[in-house]
């Protein structure tokens, strides 16, 4: 007897919840055509996920499930043939069924981010050792070398720069033979001068280096 197996690949659970949906949204009095063109819509929809797993894949047809249950909710709020009171109610259904899908949506989104996150990693982590396997003999990969491209010169050696010229330093000089400065001659009055003077005494005015006498004398 053979033990059963519960494994199934993700093609084979990915149809398996396509037909879930498709069983689920079957409308009553729907023809052939017409439930084969809901089938391929839904199959398109699913494709436009992406789903990489078993849980983005759940998500996803839940997803598709409220999209179908949103389109009869708005059908039967826009029904103008119903009571007002059952009116503002299925009114408020299809708000809330909005609700939802809007948060399942954002829901999938961020589980989708964190998975392709996840891979990304992986494959980052296992390039390296997958490097190594493939070359075991091999020494350590070369570091790569900066080869200029071709038709441009390569970068030429600055030009040392010069050298300063050391300060200028005064040679020592003995103060004996430093020149001195010339002395200053000091003015010898002359007859002009006593002249002047001795005008001044008589008439009692101060030497103005003219000859004026007082009036009266």
């Amino acid at each position: 007897m053979t033990q059963p197996s519960f494994s199934l690949s993700q093609d084979a659970y990915n149809a398996f919840m396509l037909r879930s949906v498709m069983d689920a949204t079957a409308v009553v009095g729907e023809t052939a055509e017409e439930a084969m063109v809901r089938s391929a819509a839904i199959v398109e929809m699913f494709r436009a996920f992406e789903a990489a797993n078993a849980m983005e894949s759940m998500v996803a047809c839940h997803c598709i499930s409220l999209r179908f249950m949103l389109e009869a909710a708005m059908r039967d709020a826009g029904n103008l043939e119903l009571e007002p009171v059952l009116l503002t109610r299925m009114r408020g259904m299809a708000t809330s069924i909005s609700k939802n899908l809007h948060l399942w949506m954002a829901k999938f989104e961020t589980l989708h981010a964190r998975n392709e996150a996840r891979a990304t990693e992986a494959r980052q982590l296992g390039a390296p050792r997958a490097e190594a396997i493939a070359r075991p003999n091999q020494g350590p990969v070369p570091r790569a070398v900066n080869v200029p491209p071709a038709g441009r010169e390569p970068p030429r050696p600055m030009a040392p720069l010069p050298s300063l010229a050391p300060p200028f330093k005064r040679p020592d000089v003995p103060a004996a033979a430093l020149p001195r400065p010339a002395a200053r001659e000091e003015k010898t009055p002359g007859m002009k001068d006593a002249l002047f003077a001795s005008a001044a005494a008589v008439s009692g005015t101060p030497a103005n280096g003219r000859l004026n006498v007082a009036p009266g004398r």
